[in-house]
């Protein structure tokens, strides 16, 4: 059963309920007020009963209009009657005593009548009035009101069809939507726009947002595989090369084969990095690893340390305690990444400089710098400064550690080092605050 219809029969059966109990109680009301002027009646008749004796005729007009009448002795002797029959009076009633009086429902037949006894002295009298009209009244009334209740009921139905349709003709565009992307894996589908701030509303802006948020990570990952093919391209050719050359020249000089050895190693070492640098990009911050609160100084000192022994370069790190929330084996990549950078670049034999401040992580080099017009592009994946071209590298280092920094609340900003080189920093976002030591 679907929504709209579910909506719909909720509705209707609601106003159902709601109609029947409002027929009910309309009808119980009117009833009753119809059986009390039909009692005021045969009470107004009574005090003219008490004022006469038993043996009394009474008229048919004045408060006699309309009513039936029979007098009965204590005897059980019935002395007149305007009833179409006669009424069988109780051994009860006929003890009743003077000035008491009894009211009752009695069938003549097929007729039904409201009959009030009065005890008089001597006997009692029974004034009652034919109940016919009074059903006929009701009669119609709870027809009208079954008629009613039915129209409200099927009108409700209808109003509830209409509202449903409304508030589920974007989850039914969402749903096809859903459907044409399963079917052809096509995320240009037309989505559902509204204005509406309710839930549906909300749930058509969110899908659009999933929907764009798929397209632009295809995008990315097709550009990912098509820049990772045309980088892994170069040093596969190089590798081919040299290959081809030492099967074709099996007999040479032992140190052009040291030498084509070394350089295929070399290429081999560049397209392992490239290759783990591709897995990177590619994951992003995808895992399940949870941010924690991190003293940022000891995991760059450690990093730096390790770099420092596999360049054999110097390293300074000064740090001042910054903690902040972050995926921290993420960070250390990220961190590797720019002191990679800076040991490539930086070709004067200097150290390089490494400061923690205030969640923001910033690395110094003596290099050529980076032109003002390549500093945003550098940190886009596979581009590759003009100086950086003959540099071993895939261009995707820079690139890593932004998307690490935007992944955590921050940016990388590039600027020009006092006395020459670069410097890179990368913002963690705002601080989670400064270790007291």
């Amino acid at each position: 059963m679907s929504l709209r219809l579910r909506v719909a029969l909720a509705l209707a059966v609601v106003t159902a309920f709601a109609s029947v109990g409002v027929g009910i109680i309309s009808y119980r009301l009117t009833e009753g007020r119809l059986y009390e002027a039909v009692d005021d009646s045969l009470v107004e008749a009574t005090q003219v009963v008490l004022s006469r004796r038993i043996d009394e005729r009474f008229p048919e007009r004045g408060p006699f209009d309309g009513l039936d009448v029979q007098v009965t002795r204590s005897d059980g002797t019935v002395l007149q009657s305007t009833f179409p029959r006669e009424l069988r009076v109780s051994r009860d009633l006929l003890d009743l005593r003077a000035g008491r009086t009894a009211l009752a429902d009695v069938e003549l037949g097929r007729d039904r009548y409201r009959v009030l006894v009065v005890g008089l002295d001597g006997g009692l009298v029974q004034v009652g009035r034919d109940l016919r009209e009074t059903e006929r009244v009701l009669d119609a009334l709870r027809q009208r009101t079954i008629a009613l209740v039915a129209g409200v009921t099927t009108l409700a139905a209808l109003v509830g069809a209409l509202i449903a349709g409304r508030v589920t003709r974007p989850l039914r565009r969402l749903t096809e939507a859903a459907v044409t992307v399963e079917e052809t894996g096509s995320l240009d589908v037309d989505l559902p726009t509204t204005r509406d701030r309710d839930e549906v509303g909300q749930l058509s802006d969110a899908f659009r947002r999933m929907i764009a948020a798929l397209s632009r990570s295809r995008s990315d990952q097709a550009r990912l595989v098509q820049d990772a093919g045309h980088e892994l391209r170069t040093p596969l050719t190089s590798i081919r090369t040299n290959l081809d050359m030492l099967d074709r020249y099996g007999e040479l000089d032992p140190s052009d084969r040291r030498e084509m050895v070394l350089s295929m190693r070399t290429e081999v070492d560049e397209l392992t990095a490239l290759v783990n640098e591709i897995v990177q990009a590619a994951s992003g911050e995808a895992d399940d690893v949870e941010p924690e609160r991190v003293d940022l100084g000891p995991v760059v000192s450690a990093v730096a340390e390790r770099v420092a022994r596999r360049t054999e370069r110097e390293i300074r790190v000064v740090a001042d305690g910054s903690v902040a929330e972050v995926r921290t084996d993420a960070l250390r990549r990220a961190v590797s990444n720019l002191l990679d950078n800076a040991t490539k670049f930086d070709l004067s034999g200097g150290p390089i400089d490494v400061s923690v401040a205030d969640a923001v992580i910033t690395v110094a080099d003596r290099g050529p710098g980076i032109p003002v017009g390549e500093r945003e592009r550098v940190l886009d994946r596979f581009h590759r400064a003009e100086a950086a071209r003959a540099l071993p590298g895939s261009g995707l280092g820079l690139a890593i550690v932004a998307e690490f920094a935007r992944s955590h609340g921050g940016d990388v900003t590039i600027s020009d080092r006092p006395g020459g080189g670069a410097e890179i920093s990368m913002r963690l976002g705002p601080p989670a605050g400064l270790n007291a030591g």
